[in-house]
């Protein structure tokens, strides 16, 4: 949207784009993540891949900050594409992260609701899945269990988190346990993590739609699930992977179950 703060500046395959007064979405080819950077602070949404540090890095200095200077990291899911950076950040930086408190068992590695090496090698035969497999595997730096043991349920004070930027937290479950979407109300900003997505290397759909079932924990209840967030009144919808939505959240939740997943 704004030609502001690096917005569309591509550097080594991220873009960071300005969605709003304090938003900033930043794209890769393989996962999105989310920099809210305000008076009140700087909050970070998902993290990438481990070895997306540098990429992650690049984003928050194009967003104007450092490393050090991220508040809190909310996490919508415990996924390895999701975790990678927030586990550096609390590592080096005691970064707080946070994240729905039925999601924390799988944030902390205590469950492993993450798509498996098996179920891999029997959907390799589709289109996309063993390209998008081949090209992760460095970015997982053999760590695919990664964890961020430290993360903790988000303080909440009139319905809000209580964190720069003072998203609402809402399940959207079935991805995972205890999947979750943060909005950003003041900014008209949905993040929407892998509730649905825009595209994904493994899908030839384009536009909002489920991610194939393999990525889930419960395929039947993903869309469903949706309904929490049918009634969003943000304009922008932000999801883990793909393009930005630009238009009603309604229609972008419709838009998804209608096309469904791929396989």
């Amino acid at each position: 949207m704004d030609g502001d703060t690096g917005a569309g500046a591509a550097l080594s395959g991220l873009r960071v784009d300005r969605v709003s007064a304090h938003v900033h979405f930043a794209h890769t080819e393989h996962v999105n993540w989310v920099v809210y950077s305000g008076p009140d602070g700087v909050t970070l949404v998902d993290s990438g891949y481990v070895g997306q540090q540098g990429l992650l890095e690049a984003s928050l200095a194009q967003v104007g900050v450092k490393p050090d200077d991220v508040d809190v990291v909310l996490i919508t899911h415990g996924h390895a594409d999701h975790l990678g950076g927030a586990a550096w950040l609390a590592e080096h930086f005691g970064t707080t992260v946070h994240a729905h408190p039925r999601e924390l068992a799988n944030v902390h590695r205590e469950v492993f609701e993450q798509v498996g090496t098996g179920q891999v090698l029997r959907n390799g035969w589709r289109p996309g899945v063993a390209p998008w497999a081949l090209a992760i595997v460095p970015l997982l730096d053999g760590r695919a269990d990664l964890g961020v043991p430290s993360a903790t349920e988000p303080p909440v004070r009139d319905g809000r988190i209580d964190v720069p930027g003072r998203p609402r937290m809402r399940l959207v479950d079935g991805h995972t346990s205890g999947h979750a979407v943060f909005e950003f109300e003041g900014e008209g900003v949905l993040v929407v993590g892998d509730a649905f997505v825009t595209g994904h290397r493994t899908s030839p759909l384009q536009g909002p739609q489920l991610l194939p079932s393999m990525f889930h924990r419960d395929a039947a209840r993903v869309a469903t699930s949706l309904d929490g967030i049918a009634s969003s009144e943000a304009r922008v919808v932000l999801p883990g992977h793909g393009e930005a939505w630009f238009g009603p959240a309604y229609a972008a939740v419709d838009a998804a179950v209608d096309a469904g997943s791929a396989w």
